[in-house]
């Protein structure tokens, strides 16, 4: 079954909110859905930065140690996003009384989480 739309569902939207759960209902009427095609929404947007340096020792023609340290996120910059376990990307819809059919996520659309860390990886080569 999907849900009608009965608005922009990325027109009006707070801070990190993403898409407009009030914008969807439920269709009332038997054999009648909503639209198979909805409009394209952009999610959070995603940064990362990595960074590489390493450093040749030559011992001989064919020997060599090379030491090298890579930082994955260097910068540290968690981003918003939608883990699995909040259910944040779920549409609940009300089954009777005065809302029936509507959205009953009030977090519907809203990153609310801050996810990433960053990681530093030092490795140690010996070419022969």
């Amino acid at each position: 079954m999907n849900p009608y739309v009965t608005c922009n569902p990325g027109a009006g939207l707070d801070e990190h909110q993403y898409i407009n759960g009030n914008c969807y209902l439920l269709p009332n009427q038997i054999g009648r859905n909503g639209p198979l095609v909805t409009r394209p929404l952009c999610g959070p947007w995603f940064m990362n930065f990595d960074l590489g340096l390493f450093k040749n020792f030559q011992f001989s023609e064919s020997k060599k140690l090379q030491l090298r340290q890579n930082g994955y996120n260097f910068l540290n910059h968690p981003l918003y996003s939608f883990p699995q376990q909040l259910n944040n990307l779920t549409l609940n819809f009300a089954d009777s009384g005065p809302n029936q059919g509507f959205n009953q996520n009030p977090n519907f659309g809203i990153a609310t989480v801050k996810q990433g860390h960053w990681i530093v990886q030092l490795a140690l080569k010996f070419f022969f």
